[in-house]
């Protein structure tokens, strides 16, 4: 079901551009998680007070995209919402693929619930969400995102380049 929904979503960006962006932050708010527009073509928040503007109110969203209706979707990290493994690409300077394929082979991806391709070629491995927080390891190139952050969702694009699915099935509630 997450995985068909989510396949939709990004299907119909393509062949529905306008509009596709604040469907798919109201069906991520329909989950419960909180969500916030970004910066058109970027991943900077695009509200005063960044994450912490993260709502899951589908009347402050849809005002959201009324006024920027070419914004990039993001979802607060950290319960409600996901946490997110973020595998990073620096090109020449490295990549966190040795990292994340040790922890798969570890047994200790085994819970994520959806794997997203980034427009750098890094990726997005979703996990049900925690109290935790963020975390940073710059030289293994990954980073969890949890409480007090988040994460550019699909359908949003960077440098034409979009956010899409890769994997994905129903997450398990806690």
């Amino acid at each position: 079901m997450f995985e068909a929904q989510v396949h939709v979503t990004l299907k119909k960006s393509v062949l529905d551009p306008q509009g596709e962006t604040v469907r798919s932050a109201l069906a991520y708010a329909s989950r419960g998680w909180p969500v916030l527009p970004c910066q058109p073509d970027g991943t900077a928040p695009a509200t005063r007070h960044g994450f912490r503007d993260a709502t899951t109110d589908p009347e402050q969203i849809r005002r959201w995209w009324d006024r920027h209706p070419t914004a990039n979707v993001a979802i607060a990290t950290g319960a409600p919402g996901p946490d997110v493994l973020d595998v990073d690409q620096h090109g020449p300077a490295g990549n966190g693929f040795a990292a994340f394929n040790q922890l798969k082979r570890a047994g200790l991806l085994d819970g994520a619930f959806a794997i997203i391709a980034t427009p750098s070629g890094g990726l997005h491995a979703y996990f049900a969400g925690s109290s935790q927080a963020s975390r940073s390891l710059p030289s293994r190139h990954l980073d969890f995102k949890a409480a007090g952050g988040y994460v550019v969702a699909p359908p949003s694009q960077v440098s034409g380049k979009q956010y899409r699915l890769v994997t994905g099935r129903e997450p398990t509630r806690h």
